[in-house]
Order: structure tokens, then sequence, then C-alpha cells
């Protein structure tokens, strides 16, 4: 049980203190000798808990016998500890908060419970260069002292409040005041809001906060999922971040109240000079046909866009068509990872989508369409279109809307071994497919192909190479290369040069490899004078 001290009463007996006097476990007790020694093996994180997480070493587990002034105390004075996460019951006038807020080597605070002592919170953001993230996850106990405490000058760069349920416990006003609180953190990097509550003012507030910050913004990432944010919410958002010029993600999703209109001035944004936005998350807002349409229209123009999270949204084939066209209408070089998994598109969307795949400037690296029944056809449709794609490296589908003909179709995407030249035309990128535990069971093509994205684009052509020596050992197939006549040879000697590289990829001695290329160069010189003969007699 803590009795409470000042600082200097902890400094001068900081060597004497009977640590098994101040803590309730051993492991409590090695917690608070290390921090009192400087150990290093706190660099990661300290955890101060009501209850076990992991039953980790670096989990201080608060018994009442425990007194957390002189934690604080310690963890104030430690120089190598870089992360704090805290989630305990701290009672009315500790001075725990006061003691860690001295602490000047504290990169990342996570605070998952009523601290009470927002003030002395304030100091620490602001006297501590290198805390740069700070997340509260917990209902925050006074409004007015949380928002000075935020008010302060800081070197964050990341602010997350999560479940914070602030319209439970605050009125419109308050809630405000934390919002205009970051006027005085316009270096922020990274913001997430998550269901904290904001209603009424609230989205207008941070918005304004938001155009404050002008030229001297540097936020990239908004997170806002969760959030009950309507049309009005959101087209105070896009106001405020227009001056924000570095914001390159936006996350909205689970924000089901957004409408058409809401989504027409997103549309608008993107269409803007003053949108960036390389990411958008509208995973779970309900926006079906009508608002993917919508959003379709902002996209036309549209050329950074790199990441696209549409699932769980009710989008149909006209939606789908819609944003297909969009995007190919945009000419869109950028675009690298797309999200369609839990929507209600059928084969004609599949069919749509098709066309995105197959493109040239198709740059999709990441393409889900999980938790949706695509069948036989469909996955027919798809298999078609990847067969000359060069980008695609992951396709998340579910296979228990298929059958073996399915599963079949998609392995021959990966290595078609009817012939060399459908192995040269087999796709040779992909890396992934399926979903869940069901997956294309062919981990000698992933790993050829996840192999071959780490090489330069001239040395690529060694997997489809390994590919057809795996399969057609001595080229035994050379009758497609006849009518070239013995100018081929050559081409095959420079074909076995180059294919020497193959050896890194599988296990072969350079005896078998050499006797390979003499294997094929004999099949086609025996060859080629059958072919002669039978023209010679043809023309007689």
């Amino acid at each position: 049980m803590e009795v409470s001290r000042d600082y200097t009463y902890y400094k001068e007996h900081a060597q004497d203190v009977k640590l098994d006097d101040i803590t309730s476990s051993e492991r409590n007790k090695n917690i608070i000798q290390k921090l009192r020694d400087g150990n290093s093996d706190f660099k990661d994180s300290l955890y101060i808990l009501d209850e076990p997480m992991e039953d980790d070493d670096c989990e201080f587990i608060v018994q009442q016998s425990d007194d957390l002034g002189w934690l604080g105390y310690f963890v104030g004075e430690n120089k190598r500890l870089g992360g704090l996460f805290i989630k305990c019951y701290l009672p009315p006038g500790t001075s725990f908060i006061e003691g860690i807020c001295r602490n000047r080597s504290i990169e990342s605070l996570h605070i998952d419970c009523d601290v009470g002592d927002y003030l002395s919170l304030g100091s620490m953001l602001g006297n501590n260069s290198n805390l740069n993230s700070l997340q509260v996850g917990y209902s925050i106990g006074n409004a007015h002292d949380f928002a000075v405490a935020l008010g302060q000058r800081s070197y964050l760069k990341d602010l997350h409040f999560e479940n914070l349920d602030l319209l439970d416990d605050f009125s419109d006003e308050e809630m405000s005041g934390i919002a205009q609180a970051l006027t005085a953190q316009p270096q922020l990097e990274d913001i997430r809001l998550e269901s904290i509550g904001f209603e009424g003012n609230g989205w207008a507030t941070l918005a304004t906060t938001f155009k404050g910050w002008g030229r001297n913004s540097k936020l990239k990432k908004l997170d806002l999922p969760f959030n009950n944010i309507g049309d009005e919410g959101l087209q105070s958002i896009l106001g405020g971040i227009a001056n924000c010029r570095n914001l390159v993600e936006l996350n909205l999703s689970g924000n089901s109240q957004i409408t058409v209109a809401g989504l027409r001035a997103l549309s608008e944004f993107f269409q803007s000079k003053s949108c960036r936005l390389e990411s958008l998350n509208l995973d779970r807002v309900a926006i079906g046909d009508e608002g993917a349409i919508t959003l379709a229209t902002g996209l036309v123009d549209y050329k950074l866009l790199k990441y696209l999270d549409l699932s769980d949204n009710a989008i149909g084939d006209e939606g789908i068509a819609a944003l297909v066209s969009g995007l190919t209408a945009a000419a869109n070089t950028s675009l690298e990872t797309l999200n369609l998994s839990r929507n209600a598109f059928t084969i004609a969307g599949v069919r749509s989508l098709s066309t995105l795949i197959q493109s040239e400037r198709s740059t999709l690296k990441d393409l889900s369409l999980h938790s949706m029944r695509i069948d036989d056809d469909g996955i027919s449709i798809l298999a078609d279109a990847l067969t000359n794609n060069t980008s695609l490296e992951s396709l998340f589908l579910n296979l228990d809307g298929s059958t073996s003909a399915g599963k079949k179709t998609l392995s021959r995407l990966l290595c078609d071994t009817s012939s060399i030249i459908n192995i040269y035309l087999s796709n040779h990128t992909l890396q992934t497919i399926g979903w869940s535990d069901q997956f294309i069971d062919e981990g000698k093509y992933f790993s050829l192909n996840r192999q071959g994205k780490q090489l330069n684009p001239i040395n690529r052509r060694l997997i489809p190479m390994c590919k057809i020596l795996i399969h057609h050992p001595d080229l035994a197939d050379m009758k497609p290369f006849y009518k070239w006549k013995l100018k081929f040879i050559p081409v095959i000697a420079d074909w076995f040069r180059s294919a020497r590289g193959c050896k890194g990829f599988f296990e072969e001695s350079i005896e078998t490899f050499q006797r390979r290329q003499l294997s094929a160069m004999y099949r086609f010189i025996r060859g080629v004078p059958l072919l002669v003969a039978d023209g010679y007699w043809s023309n007689s």
C-alpha cells in the first residue's frame, strides 16, 4: 500500500529501500530491481497490470502490498525503458503518475485506465522528446484536465484513442474542447479515433483543428473507424483535411450512417487538387450499388490510389461494373490492393473484374474476393484473365464454391505442363491462391514465383525456364521448332546457357544439366533431317 511521499524522499532512499517491503511478489521485486539498476530488459515495454496478459517477466501485476509510488519513481528515473503499458487501478492521490512523468526515455505510452492526474501527464508530453506515441483506451475521468494535457506542445507523432465512450461521460462542449486541444499538435503523423462517441460539433471542431494546422500539418494517416459518422460529419472532415497535403491514408470503416450524399462529397474530394490519398478503407459502410457508382465517378480522373477496401458493402454486379469502369477509365497505374470480399455480386461482376485484371496497365498485387461463393465458371474467368497478368501476387478467395475441376484450372494457371509453349504462357507472379484453411497446394510453383519477384526483370525469365526443366527435362517436345531448321540450334544453346541460372532454384549437378542440353540438341538435330526429307519428296 502506497504512502504519499515527495520526490526528494524517494531520491534519498532509493538505494536503501528494501524491495521486499514495497512489492508483493518475486517477479515485481525483480522488475523494480532491474529498473533501479538500469537493466536493458525493458527496452521494448514494461506492462503494469491488474491481471496477467502473457504471464511475461515484463508484467508487473499490481497487488495491495505493492507501493506504486516507488514503482513510479523507478520508472521515472530509468534511462533505458522504451515503452510503458498501464492497465490497472490507480488509487486517488497516488504519486505514480507524477513519478513516471519524469521519465525521458519512453517512446511509446499506452494507457488503458483512468490515470486521474492528467495535468502531470501533460508535463510528460511536453518534456519527453522521445515520446512519439500515445494510446488511450479507457474512459477519461476529467475532460478539462485531459484537454489541458493534450494542449501541451509535444513531440508526439502517433495519437490513438480507442473505445473511450466520450458521449456517455461528457457534454458536447467538453468533447469539442478535447478536439480543439489538438490544435497544439500539428506535428502528428498518425491519428486514430476509434469508437470515441463524437457527435454534434465534435467532428466540426476537429475539422477546424485540421484547417488551423495549415501548411504545418504533418498528418499522414487518419483512422476514424466505427464512430457513427454521418454525411454531415464526413463533409466536415473532408473540408478539414483539404489542407493536410501529406495525408495519404483515410479509414472510415464501420461508419454505416454515411449515405450517397456523403459518398458524393468524398467523390468530389478525389477530384479536387487537394487530395493526395493513396489508401481508402470503406469496409462495412453498406454503400451498395448506388454508393459504388457514386464513388466510381470520383476515381475516373484519380491516379494516386494504391489501396481500396470496399469489403462487406452489399455491392452487386452494377456497382462492380461501375467501379471497374472508373478504375480503367482513369488509366489508374497505382492501385495495388483491392478488397471486394463479402459483397453481393455474381459471375457477371467477376466478368467485369476480369477486364481490370487483364489490363496491360494493371498494377494490382493483392485481390480479395473471399467469403463469397465463386464457382468453377467464375474461377475459369479469373484464370483466363490472369494468364498474361504480370502483377498480381495474391488472390484471396474461398474454394468451397468450386469443384476439383475449378482447382485444377487454378493449378494449370500456375503451370500448364501440356507443352513448353503453354508453360511459358502460364502465370509466373502469383504466390498465394485461397483463403482461411483452403489454399491451392502448389508450393513449388508459388516458391518459384516468390523467388522470381526478388530478381530483376531480365532474370525473371528464369522462372518459366525452371518450370520447363522440371516437366520437360531435355525439351523432348521439339516439333514446334523444326520449322526454323538448323538455324534454331544456336537458340537452343543460348537457352541452356541462360538456364544455368536455374540451378540455384533446385538441386542438380553440372553433369546432369549438360546431359539435358546435349539430349535436347540431339533430339532436334535428329528430327530436322526427317522434316527436310519429307519436304523434298513432297516437292518432287
